[in-house]
């Protein structure tokens, strides 16, 4: 185990992936997934001259179209200041859209333009294609227990 510390289990913990070694491996292969996700949109989103945020934005309202500014502050958990900035540029470069919602005028609901739409989609099929790589290598029963262990980490429970 070099450079890891020494494990410090609690009392019980008899399964080998409950351990704090393994944790921690896990966590780090966690940030290093991450960061190589991250490096898989980098030059789609540097071709864009779009910054990871603008991508997050562009991500979630093409999966939840006609998101409103709050429930995007809630998924982001971030101020309404730097979304205000990313949400501005990216109004300004006609890649999103504000509607006003049907039955209540005052709430404003983001959507993608069709431009936002090919750019977003262009940067999701480089993901889906590493992401299809991995979960094919893994299997459907760990991916369902991957799928299952992040929603615990958000605190949802399941998907």
């Amino acid at each position: 185990m070099s450079g890891l510390r020494a494990p410090r289990d609690a009392p019980g913990q008899a399964h080998l992936y409950l351990r704090e070694e393994q944790i921690r491996l896990t966590y780090e292969a966690m940030l290093l997934a991450w960061r190589e996700l991250g490096a898989t949109c980098d030059l789609l989103q540097r071709e864009n001259q779009l910054g990871s945020a603008h991508h997050r934005v562009l991500f979630l309202v093409s999966t939840h179209q006609g998101l409103t500014m709050s429930a995007l502050l809630r998924r982001l958990n971030i101020t309404k200041q730097s979304l205000n900035r990313v949400l501005q540029e990216l109004l300004t470069r006609g890649l999103l859209e504000q509607r006003s919602d049907e039955r209540d005028k005052r709430v404003k609901r983001l959507h993608l333009t069709p431009q936002g739409s090919a750019i977003e989609e262009e940067i999701f099929i480089a993901l889906r294609d590493r992401m299809t790589l991995a979960y094919r290598a893994a299997g459907g029963q760990a991916v369902e227990g991957f799928r299952r262990v992040l929603a615990t980490l958000q605190g949802e429970g399941s998907i």
